[in-house]
């Protein structure tokens, strides 16, 4: 009985240690063609595995609502930048300063599966600004409320760089 829990450990293990090392490769940080989005264009329904914050007015799909802050559009970037700094596991994989669009992937810590967040800057008149972030699962159905949290705590943390 011992011999086959042991075996059993050591198989799931070794399963997981290759969905680590396969989520690592390089191909898992690159923006797909399917995963670039223009988050204006979402429609509902969104997929069960992402989370979507904007702006008032600024999205077409149901969407929580982001917090409009006293700077810039550019200097939301540049606040959102410093913030993701300080975040642990995040690749940028398309930076578009000009659109004032940025596309990081964040892996998961224990099994690396890759999230993708899109944030779009947005001007809402002299000295405001708002930001769209759109946060996804690549893999599964569902993501037990992950992109959530993890929009949430990245909006918060915004707020504390701003000054908010």
């Amino acid at each position: 009985m011992v011999m086959k829990l042991i075996v059993a450990v050591l198989i799931v293990l070794g399963l997981g240690l290759a969905v680590r090392i396969y989520m690592s490769r390089p191909a898992e940080d690159a923006l797909r063609p399917d995963e670039h989005v223009e988050i204006r264009d979402l429609r509902d329904p969104l997929p069960g595995n992402a989370f979507l914050a904007c702006p008032p007015d600024h999205c077409r799909a149901t969407a929580a609502p982001s917090p409009v802050f006293a700077v810039s559009a550019e200097r939301l970037a540049e606040l959102w930048g410093q913030m993701l700094a300080g975040e642990s596991n995040v690749v940028i994989v398309a930076a578009e300063p000009e659109r004032g669009r940025l596309t990081v992937i964040q892996h998961t810590p224990l099994l690396h599966f890759p999230d993708v967040v899109t944030a779009e800057f947005v001007a809402l008149g002299a000295e405001r600004g708002g930001i769209a972030v759109y946060s996804r699962a690549r893999y599964g159905s569902g993501d037990f409320g992950t992109n959530r949290k993890r929009v949430v705590d990245w909006l918060g943390k915004l707020q504390k760089l701003a000054g908010q």
